[in-house]
């Protein structure tokens, strides 16, 4: 599905392009419409070798289109009139007089039209195409800006987290656990924000969010999956649970040693929905929390509002195992 994605934009980003780069001048788009009726007047002499009592205009219809996305209208419109002139040479009737009669007039008039036609429909979707573009503009200024005010209400909120949490009786460890989860939620804001608050792969994510707990000497978190999109309202709650994941593992569980391990793999399963597992191994041995804390209930309800997920936390002995489905698109 991902393929079919990035494979289907390449002709319209090609398009799009094209039509970007139309001369504005009469020369400009002179030279693209003789250019293209000459290309066409050569290669119908060469179907006329084997062809010569073929269809007269057969190759001037498809650089109608050529014309109007790289010349542009007017560009088009000379490319119709000097492709009839151009064309009307292979009528059978024009070897014997000007200007042709019977069929030949009757394939000229068609001509005219069917390429009055392609010329209509290029400049709709040349239009449509520049319209797209414009609106593009507009949502990338807008998603800037969105970037920019989330990035300031984030250092608004840790700058209020400092002040609060310069009590002496404070516990440092409990700022450096909120400075670190409001960390985590910014950059999942900043993967939005270079997506442009669409959809968003869930490797890229699961990648970010691992990235500050990879010990630079071993890969101690493997990381297994097909690349799948996920919906932009689900990254934020699941880039926070991957946070609490790392950090805890961090702590307490396989990443605090020098041999443990995570495995994180996720998979399609019935229903449109994909079951992401985290699962720790070589850890010290594990025991089941006394108290449910923040963290807990994150892991537990991070997901079900935004995307009917059910998940599950397990504390075996040989490490922690956390699962949950959810539907990604």
């Amino acid at each position: 599905m991902i393929a079919r994605r990035r494979g289907l934009p390449r002709v319209n980003e090609l398009i799009r392009r094209r039509i970007a780069a139309q001369p504005h001048g009469w020369l400009g788009q002179l030279a693209v419409a003789a250019a293209c009726v000459a290309l066409a007047t050569l290669a119908r002499y060469g179907i006329a070798i084997w062809m010569p009592r073929g269809i007269a205009f057969v190759t001037f219809y498809p650089v109608l289109l050529v014309a109007g996305v790289v010349g542009g209208f007017r560009a088009s419109l000379l490319c119709l009139l000097g492709g009839m002139l151009a064309g009307s040479t292979f009528l059978v009737e024009a070897r014997t007089q000007w200007p042709p009669v019977s069929t030949g007039w009757t394939a000229m008039v068609a001509f005219l039209i069917s390429g009055g036609l392609i010329i209509w429909a290029t400049e709709l979707m040349t239009r449509a195409l520049k319209a797209l573009d414009e609106v593009r503009g507009e949502q990338q200024v807008l998603v800037m800006e969105l970037q920019h005010r989330v990035k300031n209400t984030l250092a608004i909120v840790q700058a209020l987290a400092a002040q609060t949490f310069r009590e002496p009786d404070t516990d440092p460890a409990l700022r450096a656990t909120f400075t670190e989860r409001l960390i985590a939620l910014g950059g999942a804001h900043n993967l939005l924000s270079d997506s442009g608050w669409r959809e968003v792969t869930l490797s890229g994510l699961v990648a970010k969010a691992i990235q500050p707990f990879q010990p630079a000497e071993a890969e101690r978190i493997r990381v297994r999956g097909e690349d799948l999109m996920l919906r932009a309202e689900l990254i934020v709650d699941l880039a926070l649970c991957l946070h609490e994941l790392c950090a805890n593992a961090t702590k307490h569980g396989a990443l605090s040693n020098a041999a443990g391990q995570v495995d994180i793999h996720w998979r399609r399963i019935d229903d449109g929905q994909v079951e992401l597992s985290w699962t720790e191994a070589g850890g010290p041995p594990v025991k089941p929390p006394t108290r449910q804390g923040f963290g807990s209930r994150l892991l537990e309800q991070g997901l079900s509002r935004r995307a009917r997920a059910v998940a599950s936390t397990e504390f075996r002995p040989e490490g922690v195992r956390w699962t949950t489905r959810f539907a990604a698109e």
